[in-house]
């Protein structure tokens, strides 16, 4: 940890101290001079892995060492959390452009820039406080008060205090929640560190009632009339996993159940093999538009470094949305922009899938401005046909995505 700034003591040549100067010559006024600490400059941290115990960050980190990387990890001192990273960089383009070269070129498809600082110096440097200028005081001639005779008191006789039984006090019970407790517990297959996500539920087959719940906390689900609970998981990174739970006896359905008959259930989850493909985690859009929202400039331009690096790759962008629906959009119309909407914009009525022919176009043209040929780079409207997650979840918002192929070609 840096040691703060040093403290320089000065005293400024004012008429006001001058005036001082001459006239209270017994008074020294020292005015120090404090320079706020400044804060530490933000570091952009290529992230391949995110743990809770130490020992599986130490393996993690050898693993990726022996590939040839130098891989190193640290703290985030609040969540208590161990971050697995390939680069630490002040360089914010240096890390997208490497992101994106770890993602197409290494196992790491879903590697991810942390931007803040890690380690010892997540510390925050004490605050100065301004100094206290302490000015000359007044002397006031002490006038002497005549002393008048004391009135005798009556003595003060303590009453005890009345305590009250506690035993008395009716207390409200605290109310149950409904139904079986279950704890659904999402874990990293090869790490068996918690992941997060969520559990999806269909409590009856002839009229489905779906239910969505948190994952890694006790939930209370009732009892279904199957008796039967269907279990969908939902973690992104992560191929899903289907299983039915048998509600009256979990534990025929590899469940714990532990002293306060809580059902544990645990998944150990594999995570996805994207191949060649590759899922942006910033290349998101502006709601209902086909215009890029701001923080996906960073990953395309990293893209676009890549493929002015290596001419051969060619690129195919395949662009996704939540639903099959018609809907009304803002799509980029006569604007120059692509971050943002502008008046220039364009409102119309489209279907999904020409949604998602808008959002790959508008990728592929914004490339094409920042210099990469327009042959390179293909496109494909997907709609809503490959949705990760329900429509009507609370991640349904990561189905408005883009994915890219990439071909190395000769």
């Amino acid at each position: 940890m840096q040691a703060g700034p040093d403290v320089v003591y000065c005293i400024p040549k004012t008429k006001s101290f001058m005036k001082l100067r001459f006239f209270t010559p017994l008074v020294i006024l020292l005015f120090p001079l404090f320079t706020q600490a400044q804060s530490q400059p933000e570091h952009h941290y290529v992230t391949i892995g995110v743990f809770r115990m130490h020992d599986h960050a130490i393996a993690y980190t050898d693993k990726a060492n022996k590939q040839n990387f130098n891989a190193q990890y640290a703290i985030h001192a609040e969540k208590q959390l161990y971050y697995v990273y390939l680069l630490d960089t002040e360089d914010k383009k240096k890390a997208y452009n490497f992101l994106i070269k770890i993602r197409v070129e290494t196992e790491y498809k879903t590697a991810w820039v942390y931007n803040g600082i890690l380690g010892d110096q997540q510390e925050t440097p004490a605050v100065v406080k301004a100094p206290v200028i302490e000015e000359p005081k007044k002397e006031e001639p002490v006038v002497e008060t005549p002393k008048v005779a004391e009135t005798l008191k009556e003595p003060i006789t303590d009453q005890p205090i009345a305590k009250t039984d506690s035993s008395l006090i009716r207390k409200e019970p605290e109310k149950k929640p409904e139904g079986k407790p279950f704890y659904f517990k999402l874990l990293d297959k090869e790490s068996g560190e918690e992941t997060e996500g969520e559990i999806h539920i269909i409590t009856a087959a002839a009229a489905p009632q779906y239910q969505s719940f948190p994952a890694n906390q006790t939930v209370y689900i009732k009892k279904p009339a199957s008796g039967l609970l269907q279990i969908t998981t939902v973690s992104a990174g992560y191929r899903e996993e289907v299983r039915t739970i048998d509600y009256v006896n979990p534990a025929n359905s590899t469940a714990e159940v532990n002293s306060q008959q809580e059902a544990i259930v645990a998944f150990p989850l594999t995570k996805v093999k994207l191949g060649d493909y590759i899922e942006f985690t910033n290349v998101r859009f502006i709601p209902n538009t086909a215009l890029l929202q701001p923080e996906a400039k960073n990953e395309l331009d990293g893209l676009i470094n890549l493929m002015k690096e290596n001419k051969k790759y060619k690129i195919r962008i395949h662009a996704h949305c939540n639903g099959s629906d018609p809907r009304d959009i803002v799509s980029k119309g006569n604007s120059a922009q692509y971050f943002a909407t502008d008046p220039a914009n364009l409102r119309e009525t489209v279907s999904a899938k020409r949604l998602t022919e808008l959002r790959a176009e508008l990728v592929k043209k914004y490339m094409v401005s920042e210099g990469i040929e327009a042959k390179r780079i293909g496109t494909k409207a997907e709609g809503g046909s490959t949705m990760i997650y329900p429509q009507n979840s609370t991640l349904s918002g990561r189905n408005d995505r883009i994915e890219v192929e990439v071909s190395r070609g000769r």
